[in-house]
């Protein structure tokens, strides 16, 4: 995650753990913000680090691991949005699978995890596409975001050519979760200006919904 020196032991600065705790029981929170709390929270343990020898905590042991030092649990959908992220995360699986990028883009948005009767998803919408790669980018640890592969780039320039929708109307309202994400953050003591490079991945998605097309 850009700027993760935040969030690992040691802790450079102090997080509000009242704000903490709000943001862990609200559905609303996004996966940023989550991954934020659990890696200033539990350092390592939440990728793994084979050169210390730390294994990466189970999702059930994480949760266990944050509610233990909050006195609250993260919400399904924060859950699922986390899961999500270090899914996506893993080896780069967003930018490469597109069954992966489906998934993840469908549970960033707003914890929802699709149709589990029928184990599929639906088509995502223009908002769902931008807002993953806003976040997706914004977590990446490297200092280039990795290309979309072939099938996940034609998926997501088909899904922006064939949408009706007002790519105008789409960037307002990923604009204000930006900004809604960013003041969270900020909030709960995260300075602002460890987060001022994340406005290139913003300008970047911004491109992509004007254009509909992906480099």
């Amino acid at each position: 995650m850009k700027n993760s020196a935040l969030s690992k032991p040691g802790r450079p600065v102090e997080l509000d753990t009242g704000k903490v705790r709000l943001a862990l029981g609200d559905p609303d929170t996004p996966a940023i913000v989550l991954m934020t709390i659990a890696l200033w929270t539990l350092g390592d343990a939440v990728f793994g680090n084979p050169e210390a020898g730390i294994e990466a905590a189970d999702s059930a042991e994480m949760w266990a691991d944050l509610h233990t030092a909050y006195g609250t649990w993260v919400t399904e959908e924060g859950e699922n949005k986390l899961n999500a992220l270090i899914t996506g995360l893993t080896n780069g699986a967003f930018w490469d699978d597109e069954e992966v990028f489906v998934a993840v883009a469908t549970a960033l948005y707003d914890g929802d995890l699709g149709d589990l009767i029928t184990g599929g998803f639906e088509e995502l919408t223009v908002t769902e596409i931008l807002w993953a790669i806003l976040e997706m980018g914004l977590a990446w640890d490297d200092e280039d975001t990795p290309e979309f592969s072939r099938s996940v780039s034609d998926y997501i320039e088909a899904a922006l050519g064939m949408e009706q929708e007002d790519h105008s109307e789409v960037m307002k309202d990923i604009q204000r979760a930006y900004r809604e994400l960013l003041d969270q953050l900020v909030e709960m003591g995260v300075p602002e200006t460890a987060i001022r490079t994340w406005d290139e991945d913003y300008v970047a998605v911004a491109d992509i919904a004007e254009s509909g097309q992906v480099s």
